[in-house]
């Protein structure tokens, strides 16, 4: 198995668009997600002087949902009111770039909205990207942290947000903690949490 520190995906299941986002750490295992309105923070439950480890990771919006592993969650959910989905991952994760902890941890990014389009975007030490997307049936389009790049991948069939999760922590990837599902709905968006393994 493969160890990808954060690991963020967008995709399409019966025609709706789906988010997840995979927390997998060695250093700090011990977190947890908490649902607050339209928004999911990752809370750490270690004693550290590290402001990276505990963040928003998702933000509801009326058109779009956001999901990141850092603070860049709020800034891009702020920068939609007034520019695009791209625009707002370029500026924002060109302005914040990779995290200045001891492992120069990226910032990854994630948006879908409806018309069946999606947005990654990628801020490393030495590499940036943003991508649009079109979405595809059955599929997810994934990056993370560390050792997958931008990666397209087969998703196992799911039919609610819980499924999703539950699928999420099924991929083959190490020191799996938490598992986040967005998924598109009629009157907005669904929303389902692992809880902590």
């Amino acid at each position: 198995m493969t160890y990808t520190g954060r690991t963020l995906g967008i995709g399409l299941m019966e025609g709706r668009p789906f988010a997840f986002y995979l927390l997998c750490s060695r250093s700090f295992p011990k977190r947890r997600a908490i649902v607050r309105e339209n928004a999911v923070y990752i809370e750490n439950l270690t004693e550290t002087d590290n402001p990276y480890v505990s963040y928003p990771v998702v933000r509801l919006l009326e058109d779009y949902a956001v999901v990141t592993n850092g603070l860049q969650t709020d800034f891009i959910a702020q920068a939609l009111e007034w520019e695009s989905p791209k625009k707002a991952l370029i500026h924002v994760l060109d302005a914040l770039d990779y995290e200045r902890d001891d492992y120069n941890t990226p910032r990854i990014a994630g948006i879908i909205g409806g018309g069946g389009r999606g947005w990654l975007g990628f801020a490393g030490r030495e590499e940036f990207w943003v991508k649009e997307l079109e979405l595809k049936e059955g599929k997810a389009f994934v990056t993370a942290t560390y050792n997958l790049g931008f990666a397209e991948m087969e998703f196992p069939p799911f039919e609610t947000e819980e499924g999703l999760v539950e699928k999420v922590m099924e991929l083959p990837f190490e020191n799996k903690v938490l598992a986040i599902g967005v998924l598109g709905k009629e009157n907005g968006w669904g929303l389902a949490v692992s809880p902590r393994h």
